[in-house]
């Protein structure tokens, strides 16, 4: 069974659902089929994400009116690359005496609430469910509608509740259907999380990173080592500063930590032609396992061909990743996903 694999964030950070973006292909070619993120889990995916595009829409209506009266006054910076407190003042100035507060806070965030948009767009597009797994509508709008300089003693009141619904919808998820789960979660829930996969024995079960980039929400103050605290040891090793040029090898990691985790249910013994036409075309023996869900593998014994590297060379060089891993005290190198269109074609060209 796959991993859980939860990438913890900033919300209003653009590198996490960035990262997220560029992977959702190659997770879902590897069985991760469930994008889950913080949303009520008592609401149809459908309507989360009608709401999303809505609220969407509304953010980026606030921020053109507020470009619109700065730029009378001849200011036209990129706003959400403002520091917090320097946009509120900016827009209490020249914009609203009243709403400032409000409309910073959705004008910080809307770079990442857009390419968020575009991750539920591929997801949909390749046939993966999207799932709100945090607690019941009323609740959770009542905790997130107040104003952001009042809102944490509500969510911290919520938290207990909040970590424990999260858990049992990712077990419920990844145990019902047999398929691999990706969730995206602020870092606050960190520890909570983690320490709640601890607590039932499953902590090997998942990979998590804490992802971000260079910028600061306000300049006054240091979140990042604020989130880091706050988790009591559980993002050490675990904290990724990231740019645009890290995304590509940072998501091919993420690969290879997932392939190191991968349990296999069981060796397939009767004829496979795909893993059959590796053997005939490195004259070596190559195994066919099975993974998650209808996924098949082929391995070969590093130590067995004396050209393993030529091996490993040629298939990458036919578009085909493959990796390393250990099964039975044993080594291997693995190709994925064998039995699919694209990955068939492809080794078929070698």
């Amino acid at each position: 069974m796959l991993p859980v694999i939860i990438i913890f964030e900033r919300h209003w950070d653009t590198i996490p659902k960035s990262v997220i973006k560029n992977l959702l292909p190659d997770l879902n070619k590897i069985g991760y089929k469930t994008f889950c993120f913080e949303a009520p889990q008592n609401l149809s995916s459908a309507k989360i994400v009608d709401r999303y595009n809505s609220g969407l829409k509304f953010d980026s209506d606030i921020q053109q009116h507020a470009e619109k009266f700065l730029k009378k006054v001849g200011i036209a910076s990129e706003l959400s690359d403002m520091s917090f407190r320097s946009l509120t003042e900016l827009l209490r100035l020249h914009v609203s005496s009243t709403e400032y507060v409000k409309a910073a806070e959705k004008i910080k965030q809307l770079p990442a609430s857009r390419i968020l948009k575009d991750v539920f767009d591929e997801a949909t597009k390749l046939s993966m469910s999207l799932k709100g797994i945090d607690i019941n509508s009323e609740e959770f709008y009542k905790m997130i509608s107040v104003d952001l300089l009042r809102r944490m003693p509500g969510i911290r009141l919520n938290e207990d509740h909040r970590i424990t619904t999260m858990f049992k919808n990712l077990l419920e998820l990844r145990t019902q259907h047999g398929k691999g789960v990706i969730f995206v979660c602020g870092a606050f829930h960190a520890k909570g999380l983690v320490d709640e996969f601890k607590k039932h024995g499953l902590q090997d079960e998942i990979l998590y990173y804490f992802l971000h980039s260079s910028s600061c929400y306000d300049e006054s103050i240091n979140d990042i080592k604020i989130i880091t605290n706050n988790a009591l040891g559980t993002l050490v090793d675990h904290t990724y500063l990231l740019a645009q040029k890290d995304i590509k090898p940072f998501s091919e990691r993420v690969i290879r930590e997932i392939a190191e985790k991968t349990k296999y249910t069981r060796e397939i013994l009767d004829y496979n032609s795909h893993s059959q036409f590796l053997s005939n075309c490195f004259k070596t023996n190559f195994r066919a396992f099975l993974r998650s869900e209808y996924h098949v593998d082929a391995l070969v014994d590093v130590t067995e061909p004396s050209n393993i590297e030529d091996i490993q060379l040629r298939v990458s060089a036919a578009g085909v990743q493959t990796h390393r891993i250990s099964l039975n005290g044993r080594n291997y190198l693995a190709i994925p996903n064998v039995n699919t269109r694209d990955i068939a074609e492809r080794i078929r060209k070698i």
